[in-house]
């Protein structure tokens, strides 16, 4: 395990244990790990409280219940106050799961919880990802460093993989190393 305190030459970037090969599921293992965490934290579950209140705002509730999540769906529905992180992850993820059916209030809910990111994170494209960086290693995601860690780990060794063939052995084990600099 890194030690994220010592930057001594001795310290080492494993390759990442916590998604499977980046070439079987694009580190979708990582992924849903990191958002299982930070379903957990405040502002993340405000966010995904204000982009379900979105999907019902424009959701056609036949539609909604003619799909696979018709109980996730209705156990929100009925429940007086919608803020329940438990039932919206459910929704969510069974949306996710079926998102053939659900594609319309999928996009809805990206659209409205890339709006909310950005409003927490402004700055642009630059400005976005320094501050989701820093939200995840040193501010109230830190608790979710870890899976951070790993997903930006599988992102590196996934998107990188070719110019470590050019520039040589050690440029992905770099990449690794800057990111926990940052």
């Amino acid at each position: 395990m890194v030690n994220s305190e010592s930057h001594s030459s001795n310290d080492q970037v494993p390759p990442s244990t916590t998604c499977s090969s980046p070439h079987e599921d694009g580190c979708k293992e990582a992924e849903n790990n990191l958002i299982e965490c930070a379903l957990t934290l405040p502002t993340m579950k405000e966010i995904t409280t204000k982009a379900v209140t979105a999907v019902f705002k424009t959701a056609d509730t036949d539609y909604m219940k003619g799909g696979a999540c018709k109980e996730s769906f209705m156990a929100l529905a009925e429940c007086p106050d919608r803020d329940k992180p438990d039932k919206q992850i459910a929704m969510l993820k069974c949306m996710e799961a079926h998102s053939d059916y659900y594609h319309k209030y999928n996009e809805i809910i990206d659209e409205q919880v890339l709006k909310e990111a950005e409003s927490i994170f402004p700055g642009g494209d630059l400005g976005f990802l320094l501050g989701v960086h820093e939200f995840f290693t040193k501010g109230e995601g830190g608790c979710c460093k870890e899976q951070y860690l790993a997903f930006m780990d599988c992102h590196i060794e996934e998107g990188f993989k070719e110019e470590e063939e050019e520039l040589g052995p050690g440029f992905i084990t770099f990449g690794k190393r800057l990111i926990r600099f940052l």
